[in-house]
């Protein structure tokens, strides 16, 4: 009898949210790994993290549409601020540039049903995804896969480097206030006008996002003398 009562009890509570629809949306998941030079990657690297940080937002957010349309609610999808720069190879990179191009369509095709859709771009933060042991072991990873041919035209001192340099940037711009991001997704709920986009990060505001603006072959230069040098590079 009680479970009885319970079922029918959930049941009105779901239609009840059915008939009112769903304000807020968060799409939070993701994934980062691996992460290292493009020509060390396969398809299905790229495959395994657009799944999950971009296919995944999009199919959650499509399936509930109809009740935000409903609510006139909020969709907050959390990209990075490496959907504005990409810093490194791998999906990670493209994964977030990919929401931001549905994020930005998404928004203008619900302004006239009052829908409202921001991004968040946090920078970087001590969180799973930016955990060093984990990167570092992807990367490993991927340079035992390598062909003998590739990975003696990069050489071993390079990967010793990258991993040192990946090491060095990490913890200096790795940001432990997550409050910072949080507060980005509260305000964009909350807030009787949200904004389109939120920075995260003093590296954000201060690095990345200015980093965006430059003239591209300025970033490249700049990420070329940061990063190692391979064994047999060509002059260019």
């Amino acid at each position: 009898m009680l479970s009885r009562l319970l079922r029918e009890h959930q049941a009105r509570q779901s239609e009840r949210r059915e008939l009112q629809g769903l304000f807020g949306l968060v799409n939070n998941a993701g994934v980062a790994n691996p992460i290292g030079p493009t020509e060390w990657m396969v398809l299905e690297d790229y495959r395994q993290v657009m799944a999950v940080n971009a296919f995944g937002a999009i199919e959650v957010t499509l399936l509930l549409l109809p009740l935000l349309k409903r609510a006139r609610g909020r969709v907050v999808n959390t990209s990075s601020v490496l959907g504005r720069l990409a810093a490194n190879g791998g999906g990670y990179c493209v994964s977030k540039y990919c929401i931001e191009a549905f994020s930005d369509s998404l928004r203008r095709d619900m302004y006239h049903f009052g829908v409202k859709v921001s991004i968040v771009e946090p920078g970087f933060f001590k969180t799973a995804v930016t955990d060093l042991e984990s990167i570092e072991g992807s990367l490993r990873q991927l340079w035992e896969r390598l062909a003998p041919e590739t990975r003696l035209s990069y050489g071993e001192d390079y990967f010793r480097q990258y991993l040192k340099v990946q090491r060095f940037i990490m913890n200096l711009i790795c940001d432990a206030d997550l409050a910072k991001v949080t507060w980005c997704m509260e305000h964009a709920l909350s807030a009787r006008y949200p904004r389109t986009r939120y920075s995260a990060g003093w590296d954000a505001k201060l690095l990345w996002l200015p980093a965006s603006y430059l003239p591209a072959c300025i970033v490249d230069l700049v990420l070329a003398t940061i990063l190692p040098k391979p064994a047999h590079r060509r002059p260019r």
